[in-house]
């Protein structure tokens, strides 16, 4: 039996958009054309530019979150749900949020460590992880102990004057 070709167009998908006017309280569905779907494409790519624009100028990790938020339905459930998890934990954690802020001004910025401090605790905004000079401090150091051997800031030797004590018999029995 001879095959035959068919004329038949190629099948399509039908979409369709619904546009919500929240001042006249109404929605609207309509068929989704070309050109709507070439528009919401170019504001996708332009919002994902903003967003790695933010993420690469402030490390802002907020911009990190919406870039993965648009890329959800390109990744494996277990690797977004697990990223988004991690992103929580992250965002709870007010040392965190410290330590970042405090490498965002040394690393980006080039700012020394003293000048990071003193930036982290005059920029941070959030309400839990606000503080002082010496919470950003204390928080960096915390957090920099767990994540020493990937950082690339190296523990410099201490220098200046040693402070010597002249031996005494009875600093000996201290131990």
């Amino acid at each position: 039996m001879p095959m035959v070709r068919s004329e038949a167009p190629a099948a399509t998908m039908l979409s369709r958009k619904v546009v919500v006017d929240v001042e006249r309280q109404s929605c609207e569905v309509s068929d989704l054309t070309v050109d709507d779907a070439r528009g919401m494409a170019a504001d996708m790519t332009a919002r994902l530019a903003d967003l790695r624009q933010r993420w690469e100028t402030s490390g802002d990790p907020l911009a990190l979150l919406g870039a993965l938020i648009f890329y959800e339905l390109h990744l494996p459930e277990w690797l977004f749900k697990g990223l988004m998890q991690n992103f929580e934990q992250q965002f709870k954690n007010p040392d965190a949020v410290r330590f970042l802020a405090v490498r965002h001004a040394h690393d980006v910025l080039g700012m020394t460590m003293v000048e990071s401090y003193d930036w982290a605790s005059d920029n941070v905004t959030d309400p839990i992880a606000r503080g002082g000079r010496d919470t950003m401090m204390k928080s960096y150091q915390k957090i920099r102990s767990q994540v020493g051997d990937i950082d690339r800031i190296r523990r410099r030797p201490r220098t200046g004057t040693l402070n010597l004590v002249p031996y005494s018999p009875a600093l000996s029995r201290i131990h």
